[in-house]
């Protein structure tokens, strides 16, 4: 499963930047079922972004599992400071299959971090 991405990982002009991202095609938004903030219920989902999925040629993609798309038999293809800060926190596993997560920030956290963001994600779409 890819990694998440947080909001700094585009770099400003947001907008403009989540655009070019999502024309890529290597792209997804993903989201958190629900409010992630605590003792909250006033979202139905939370969006964040995050790499594609290997095969998944939608935009919005709740996907949970599958290989990253920008993962070979090598590992990662992104340099180092190209990769989603959840991904530069990831251990690769051997012969390239997959990552090991020990940050603990997860798509709950990734969806919290893009909250204030949502109406920006919906525009880069193209949904709002």
């Amino acid at each position: 499963m890819p990694g998440e991405c947080f909001p700094e990982d585009f770099g400003e002009p947001l907008l403009e930047n989540l655009i070019e991202a999502f024309e890529s095609g290597n792209w997804a938004i993903d989201w958190w079922e629900g409010d992630p903030r605590k003792n909250e219920d006033k979202l139905e989902e939370a969006y964040f972004i995050r790499p594609k999925i290997k095969g998944v040629n939608k935009l919005f993609d709740p996907s949970w599992g599958g290989e990253c798309v920008f993962l070979n038999n090598k590992g990662c293809v992104l340099s180092p400071e190209k990769r989603p800060i959840s991904c530069r926190l990831l251990e690769p596993k051997p012969k390239g299959k997959g990552c090991i997560n020990h940050n603990g920030i997860g798509k709950r956290g990734a969806a919290l971090a893009w909250l204030s963001f949502t109406n920006i994600i919906l525009e880069a779409s193209g949904s709002e």
